[in-house]
């Protein structure tokens, strides 16, 4: 028997069109089998704005005779990945404390025993250190700065006169750097 003759004796019957539209879905079932489905690849990345401090520099035993000069007290690497930037805000401890007689915009080494603390003037990576009078902390705005991984160093710097007329004793402060992202 030909081919043309069993084509007569199916369902279809000759000539019909219907037996190749059924091979023909059989081919796109097989190729649509092979094609991919897509895979989508999404993570993030955590936010980073941290501020850390190196070694630190003793004021040394001379406050009395000898007053210091843009003296480097410490160098803090800033380091921020958030593109709207980040502030640096620096609060003096001994300042905070003098909330009482209204001036906390002064900045003093206080000692545990003196009655006259020394005051100072900083500066935080080459700008002054004005404390806000009603907060008693001087803000940085670092906008779109992305500084990562290395970070920036800044230099924290302060300045005093000879203090002639102190007490005896051990004079400090402690400065606080806190860093928050835009």
């Amino acid at each position: 028997m030909k081919v043309t003759n069993k084509m007569k004796y199916t369902k279809f019957g000759k000539g019909s069109g219907q037996g190749a539209v059924i091979i023909v879905g059989l081919i796109l079932n097989a190729v649509s089998a092979l094609a991919g489905t897509d895979i989508i690849l999404s993570g993030s990345v955590a936010a980073i704005t941290t501020v850390t401090i190196g070694s630190t520099a003793s004021l040394g035993t001379t406050l009395g005779s000898v007053g210091l000069t843009a003296f480097t007290v410490a160098t803090a690497t800033e380091i921020n990945n958030v593109t709207a930037g980040y502030t640096i805000t620096v609060t003096s401890a001994s300042s905070a404390a003098q909330v009482t007689d209204h001036s906390i915009t002064t900045l003093r080494l206080t000692g545990s025993l003196a009655t006259t603390p020394i005051p100072y003037t900083m500066t935080y990576g080459g700008a002054t250190v004005s404390l806000d009078p009603t907060l008693g902390t001087a803000v940085f705005t670092r906008t779109s700065v992305v500084n990562t991984p290395a970070g920036a160093n800044e230099d924290l710097d302060i300045t005093t006169s000879a203090a002639t007329s102190a007490q005896a004793g051990t004079y400090t402060d402690t400065v606080t750097l806190t860093i928050a992202a835009l």
